[in-house]
């Protein structure tokens, strides 16, 4: 059975962070739908571009049909995001099921205001880690896995965000089978 993500994005998210992770999972298999938070399909991310979403955030009706929650960063988007009860509502449910939730960059305040974060190692956006309750937070590190916690640091690395989130879902082998490919290993070695 195909694994499900829910990748909600609002007007005001950073494109790259959705559309790199969005391309990395459904390259590597997995079902993502790209979901409006608000009522609109048409989103505008955070630098103008016009993005049309699969479904709307009220097409939802029971979100424990996906395996992974995500959500980008970006301003103001990362603050309409946190301020959305529905969504709120839904990562609380994805994580007391057990079920992956993810955020990048300033949206790890999301996680926090759903109660994610309090025992949880992170990273997010240089600067936001002040606006969240966390156990240990990391200032070097792309991505942080924590249980069934993904966050990560910003724009640069939203392509190794969709991949941790590729490997947690269908294991090292489909991570890598997409990285290889995407030339993860020239960028890694160039930085």
């Amino acid at each position: 059975m195909t694994k499900k993500v829910a990748l909600f994005i609002e007007n005001g998210s950073e494109e790259l962070e959705f559309i790199a992770p969005l391309d990395v999972m459904r390259r590597g298999g997995l079902h993502v739908d790209l979901i409006s938070a608000n009522e609109e399909y048409q989103v505008t991310s955070s630098h103008g571009v016009k993005i049309t979403a699969d479904k709307k955030i009220s097409e939802i009706k029971n979100i424990l049909e996906y395996d992974a929650i995500v959500v980008p960063g970006g301003l103001p988007g990362a603050e309409y995001l946190k301020n959305n009860n529905k969504l709120i509502e839904f990562f609380k449910t994805m994580y007391e099921n057990k079920k992956l939730v993810a955020a990048i960059c300033a949206s790890p305040v999301v996680l926090n205001e759903a109660g994610i974060t309090k025992n949880k190692n992170i990273t997010c956006y240089p600067g936001f880690e002040k606006n969240i309750d966390y156990k240990n937070y990391s200032s070097t590190k792309a991505v942080v896995l924590d249980e069934n916690v993904i966050t990560s640091q910003g724009p640069a690395v939203a392509l190794l965000f969709g991949l941790e989130i590729l490997q947690y879902l269908l294991g090292e082998e489909a991570s890598n089978n997409v990285a290889k490919p995407m030339l993860i290993d020239v960028l890694k070695n160039n930085l």
